[in-house]
């Protein structure tokens, strides 16, 4: 497979997983803003992004590069600060963030994956640390009427982590490794 990863990351962490997947798959990632460059040799290409405003940022250029090129493979890494699918955050939900950039009737085969990463509000811009703080005081009178899950996501985040982890990348990797001819 010969493969071009590209990524668009604000805080680092759509960044970081987009290095670990080139490292795998034998390529340097770039810049989205190098998408033609980046991908002009390759027969697959992949997108790391992050979610914004329930969007994935990224994914604008991507469809268009994908519209003009319907011969090569693509896949995307959707990185959010949400945990990874479990009982308290079921995959649906995970998908209904992913079908907003990626709808499934146009885009029902794309492979993708998400994969947690971390938050830094001292990296955010400006209007991003502003609406963050007012989801900080949603989420503490959320968690003032009882809500568990939004006191344990205001506890999470308001002190920032890193959640990234290689491991959440491996079933892509698989995928892709299918998909090679």
């Amino acid at each position: 497979m010969n493969a071009a990863v590209v990524y668009e990351s604000q805080t680092g962490s759509a960044r970081q997983y987009a290095a670990w997947l080139a490292e795998d798959l034998g390529c340097a990632a770039q810049s989205i803003d190098n998408l033609e460059q980046a991908a002009a040799g390759a027969d697959t290409v992949v997108l790391c992004g992050w979610f914004h405003a329930a969007t994935l940022r990224g994914s604008k250029p991507f469809k268009s590069y994908m519209a003009a090129h319907p011969e090569k493979r693509y896949a995307v890494v959707a990185v959010g600060a949400t945990p990874m699918p479990d009982d308290n955050y079921p995959a649906t939900e995970h998908e209904k963030a992913f079908r907003r950039s990626f709808s499934s009737d146009q885009y029902p085969d794309l492979p993708w994956v998400y994969c947690r990463g971390g938050f830094h509000l001292e990296r955010l811009s400006l209007p991003d640390r502003i609406m963050m703080r007012i989801y900080f005081k949603m989420l503490a009178g959320n968690a003032k009427r009882g809500s568990k899950r939004d006191a344990a996501d205001l506890e999470g985040i308001k002190e920032g982590f890193d959640g990234c982890d290689r491991r959440h990348l491996a079933p892509l990797i698989a995928i892709l490794a299918e998909q090679t001819p």
